[in-house]
């Protein structure tokens, strides 16, 4: 309830107690609710006036006037003055404009402030270039009637956003930058001269006679203004509307079917004659006047005669009678627009008269008269001047006779080009649907260009008559727009991705919003324009905002809706580029009704499908559309109907929830709720997490903290635990350390055991990520025992679970399999099948590092269905990885591909880098065990470039082991011996099991043999000898029987004698593993198809049956 509602209810309810109270007590009780309640509906009598807009503002200022009042009396004074200002008034209204305020011997007025029209910055250009004409005739007349001179004005414009209304000028108010600068513009004027600013120039390019003037300094603007001043309006040859980029040539782009489809119809005119129309219908800015422009040179370039009739409808021509009929005679008679009222009778006259044979001087006076040249005093006008039907119809006739008749006497076909025909006035809509009925036979193409709002005033046009043509020019697609986006941008040496896809995506498929967005980049200097070459000043690229020239084009469309329409627009777009009806009618139970005629207009679009569950959902034509709309909105407007929406979302609780908490943050962020938009912005992080929407869930905790009151240790905690669990597997290091700081600081400062507890397990995941095993069972240990009086919760199990995974990986294989068989009895007791699956899957790792691979296998396959009942797609992927690992080893290579395989699918799914970067090693392992190196070759380099971005180091080495495997085995023993020294190097600057290094040592010795350097391949296998001899195991290592052989190898080629032995450990221990294995197929897989396995049963029958060499003797 809102406050004007509440005190209406209060003084309802005190009323209902005026007989129990009496009257003094309720009136005092009343009387400053009453005041209130005055001030707020003023308040909001006087808001509602308000509205944002983008305007062309005009100032007018008297020059001269103080001279003239020392000359003249007060009384003659004012009469000058208040006789001027009404003749600029009766201008500035006469050209769409609406007069604000009065400035004493000036005006200020705006044009759009009404009613926006695509071309106010015309018409205050107009508007303005008349009043400087007015004042030159009242400054004659007053020096004729008082010998005073001097009188004269000054005009300045500029055109931007605006807030109108609302302030102590009532419906004169207006406020804003636009208007300070406009003032500027005026105070700068010459006296006589009208001074444009660039922002207005931008809307009129091509349209008037203007000299750009020096940079113009004012105070309050960072950097000097671009400025014009207007000498007059352009003739009509000579106005060229900008077509592409200043100094660039551009070419059509991706309309190559329609032109071919208009020089079909032109061929066949020329070919079969007749009356064909074809009407070429687009929205604002898809290429229709290029389109036409294209066709036009393509006609001239055939050299075939024909005759050319043009004309263009413009906004002011709406309301124009028969204004595209005197369009297309003035283009045709060559009038201008500054030829008096003689010279365009004359030119009537002369153009028309000699096509008829008799009465050719009343067939033009009609005509002439039609279309509002003063012909009433003509004896062929005067006797039905007032009869206007009559006119009408005559003068049909004698323009389809002129047609006609042009066509007769040139022996050649007509072509009558119509651009802009959604302006064209209704009159002239009937003359074209005459002239079609009059002149079928008559060789004539009439092309006709216009938006398909045409279509809301005439639904029948283009059904009428059966030689009547229609093409839809769509927007462009990808391929079109990345092609016109080269076109535009030629000049730059690179276009970047930044660039390319803010016009792209901005312009969604239209040529103009694409032109006008590099235009606008080229204004505000971020792409600096040369005679041969551009550059691109990068860091201006982010201020890139709609241009005004588009505002102003879809702002007239917007303000011509009728009023539910229009608001319902307003409405939805607070919603976003898309929205949902009931969502919109959570703001107005009304507003949805009007969707039906928006969608028909073109202006919405229904989705098939949507992404809130139930809801009917619909989205604006594009993006520029909602910008527009969505800027124009008062901020209070905007408030109170984004609190309606979150509100309307925040009560979802349905399985749409995850899907609506994201955008009910935003919603209560931009109502100005900033404790309801942390609670949902938490919320939705925690939901993209556990969907591993790690994008979406970055941004949600971003927002979370930035809106956080610092004493909300709850909510900052959760956002922090979600971003430091997704950090941990990436290489941004520091922000992770900041994020578990963070933790510990909350943690203290709201005293929970458990959070001390949490911390302790995430640093010790931490560290065993960074290879620390030491430090990873310092820190898990710390938790275990915080949380002995906690035994049997859930962080205890997370804890064992942890701390089995930091001992394996220290090689303390006993005290893992201890606390791994403690935390899974915890784990079964509380029904924890979550931490089941991880201590389940840590006795796996156990069994496996101490060759008992199948108890390893067994324990992994379990691990994977409890992951799988629980539904943890992440835990999933690793236990994948897991059996991908173990088979292996057992020789089992296809089982091992399956389990990887779709281990990658999911890693893949979920954004999982680190468990990608684990899943492509094994599966590069496995490529190498069955012999094809070049892929085990990709799928290391494709394994390291993961593990690199999730910031694995320890699978960064592994990955360069499996590289050097690879070249090893394609005979490249360089590029071998650097990947096997990059995974020494790398290893070894890790915290990790001290045997893990001989991985790659034993790689080198390898390399070293291979290439006959025995000395090189001695020195790399004594450290591994020496290992042995301390009493060191190579349990641990990627392969643990593959480093003995090595030895046995290298030291068998050197003749030294400790090879048998090394030989005959090396079997016995394979042979131990091989006994484990019950089931006799595995055995066999492990025995046979692991190549090094099998090597060292080869060598040691060799070796078995070898004669025995004989002592030397005694001496």
């Amino acid at each position: 309830m809102t406050e004007l509602e509440q005190i209406e209810a209060g003084l309802a309810a005190l009323e209902a107690q005026r007989g129990l109270l009496g009257d003094t007590v309720v009136e005092m009780a009343a009387a400053p609710l009453r005041a209130r309640l005055a001030t707020l509906q003023t308040e909001q009598a006087s808001a509602a006036a308000q509205q944002l807009k983008q305007v062309t503002v005009m100032f007018v200022d008297t020059v001269g006037s103080t001279a003239m009042s020392r000359q003249l009396d007060p009384e003659d004074v004012h009469a000058v003055i208040d006789g001027a200002l009404q003749r600029f008034t009766a201008v500035v209204q006469g050209q769409g404009g609406r007069v604000l305020q009065y400035t004493g011997d000036g005006l200020l007025a705006a044009f759009g402030a009404d009613e926006t029209r695509e071309d106010d910055a015309e018409r205050a250009i107009r508007a303005g270039l008349e009043i400087l004409h007015t004042a030159r005739e009242l400054a004659a007349g007053v020096q004729a009637r008082t010998g005073v001179a001097g009188f004269d004005v000054r005009v300045g414009l500029n055109t931007g956003s605006v807030l109108l209304g609302g302030g102590v000028d009532a419906e004169g108010s207006i406020r804003g930058a636009t208007v300070n600068l406009a003032a500027r513009m005026e105070q700068t004027a010459p006296p006589g001269g009208l001074r444009i600013h660039h922002d207005t120039y931008r809307h009129v390019r091509g349209l008037f006679k203007v000299t750009e003037q020096p940079p113009l300094t004012v105070k309050g603007s960072d950097e000097p203004l671009r400025t014009y001043l207007v000498q007059g309006v352009k003739p009509r040859a000579l106005r060229v509307l900008p077509r592409g980029i200043e100094g660039v040539e551009t070419r059509m782009v991706a309309r190559e079917a329609e032109l071919e489809t208009l020089q079909d119809a032109f061929q066949a005119l020329c070919t079969d004659g007749g009356c064909r129309t074809v009407t070429v219908v687009a929205e604002a800015g898809l290429g229709k006047s290029r389109l036409l422009h294209e066709f036009e040179n393509w006609t001239e370039a055939q050299g075939r005669p024909y005759a050319l009739f043009r004309g263009r409808a413009e906004p002011r021509t709406l309301m124009q009678p028969f204004g595209m009929l005197q369009s297309v005679l003035a283009w045709r008679l060559q009038i201008a627009d500054d030829d008096d009222t003689e010279t365009v009778r004359r030119k009537i006259v002369e153009g028309i008269a000699p096509l008829f044979d008799d009465d050719g001087l009343a067939q033009a006076h009609l005509l002439g008269q039609l279309v509002g040249v003063d012909f009433s005093a003509s004896p062929h006008v005067r006797g039905i001047a007032g009869d206007a039907r009559q006119i009408r119809n005559r003068a049909f006739h004698a323009a389809a006779q002129v047609l006609r008749r042009t066509a007769q006497r040139s022996g050649a076909p007509l072509l009558l080009l119509l651009d802009d025909l959604h302006w064209a006035d209704d009159g002239s809509l009937d003359f074209i649907s005459y002239l079609e009925q009059v002149n079928r036979d008559v060789p004539m193409l009439l092309l006709c260009m216009t938006r398909p709002t045409l279509f809301e005033r005439r639904p029948d046009w283009a059904l009428l008559y059966g030689t009547h043509q229609r093409i839809e020019l769509q927007a462009l697609d990808k391929r079109g727009s990345r092609e016109l986006v080269g076109v535009l941008l030629q000049r730059l040496d690179k276009v970047p991705a930044a660039l390319r896809e803010l016009l792209i995506g901005g312009a969604e498929g239209n040529p103009f919003y694409m032109e006008e967005l590099v235009r606008m980049l080229v204004d505000n200097g971020a792409i600096v324009t040369g005679p041969e070459r551009w550059h691109l000043v990068a860091d201006k690229l982010l201020g890139a905002q709609v241009p005004p020239t588009l505002t102003g084009v879809l702002q007239a469309r917007v303000d011509s809706l009728p009023p539910r329409e229009k608001l319902t627009l307003q409405q939805a777009s607070v919603i976003g580029v898309a929205f949902w009806d009931q969502a919109l009618a959570a703001i107005d139970p009304e507003a949805p009704l009007a969707l039906h005629s928006l969608v028909q207009r073109g202006l919405l679009v229904p989705h098939e499908n949507t992404t809130l569950e139930g809801q009917r959902e619909f989205a604006f034509k594009n993006q520029v559309l909602h910008q527009v709309i969505y800027d124009g909105l008062l901020r209070r407007d905007r408030r109170g109907w984004h609190a309606c929406i979150a509100g309307w979302l925040g009560r979802i609780e349905d399985s749409r929830a995850r899907e609506a908490r994201g955008l009910a943050a935003q919603h209560y962020e931009r109502a100005g709720d900033p404790v309801q938009a942390c609670r949902f912005y938490t919320r939705a992080a925690e939901d993209a997490a556990a969907r591993y929407a790690n994008s979406a869930m970055l941004t949600f905790v971003e927002r979370a903290l930035a809106l956080a009151d610092p004493a909300d240790h709850e909510t900052r905690w959760r956002a922090h635990l979600v971003r430091e669990r997704h950090l941990l597997d990436t290489t941004e290091r520091a922000a992770h350390d900041a994020d578990l700081q963070a933790l510990a600081d909350l943690a203290e400062q709201l005293d929970d055991e458990e959070r001390r507890i949490v911390v302790s397990l995430r640093r010790a995941a931490t560290l065993r990520g960074a290879g620390d095993y030491a430090g990873a069972e310092a820190a898990g240990r710390h938790g275990l025992a915080l949380a002995r009086p906690l035994e049997r919760s859930a962080l205890a199990v997370a804890l064992c679970g942890g701390l089995a995974d930091s001992l394996v990986g220290a090689g303390k294989y006993e005290a893992a399999r201890e606390i791994a068989a403690q935390g899974l009895q915890l784990a079964q007791a509380r029904g924890d099948r979550a931490g089941e699956s991880v201590l389940v899957n840590a006795l796996g790792l156990i069994a496996m590092e101490q060759g008992e691979l199948t108890v390893a296998a067994a324990h992994f396959e379990a691990s994977l269905v409890i992951t799988r009942e629980v539904g943890d797609p992440l835990a999933e992927g690793l236990r994948l990885n897991n059996l991908g690992s173990v088979y292996p080893r057992l020789g089992d290579y296809a089982r091992a591909r399956s389990h990887l395989e779709r281990g990658l699918q999911l890693a893949r799914r979920i954004g999982h880098r680190s468990t990608e970067a684990a899943l492509l090693l094994n599966t590069a392992s496995v490529a190498h065990l069955q012999g094809d190196d070049t892929a085990a070759l990709a799928l290391a380099n494709a394994a390291f470039e993961a593990a690199a971005s999730s910031g694995q180091r320890d699978l960064e080495a592994f990955a360069r082991l499996v590289a050097g495997h690879a070249e090893l085995g394609l005979g490249r023993h360089a590029a071998a011996r650097s990947a096997y020294t990059e995974s020494r190097d790398m290893l070894g600057a890790l915290t990790l099991r001290s045997q893990q290094v001989f991985d790659p040592i034993s790689g080198l010795a390898r390399v070293a043999l291979a290439e006959g350097r025995l000395d090189l391949a001695l020195e790399q296998v004594e450290a591994m000898m020496a290992h042995m001899a301390a009493g060191g195991s190579f349990d641990g290592t990627e392969e643990p029987l593959l480093l003995p052989l090595t030895c046995w190898q290298v030291l068998h080629a050197a003749g030294d004698p400790r090879a048998a032995d090394v030989l005959a450990a090396a079997h016995a221990e394979l042979q131990a593993q091989a006994v484990r294995i019950t089931d006799p197929q595995a055995r066999r897989g492990f025995l046979q198809h692991v190549p090094h396995h099998r090597e060292i049963v080869a060598a040691w029958l060799r070796h078995a049956q070898a004669p025995a060499v004989a002592a030397p003797a005694a001496r």
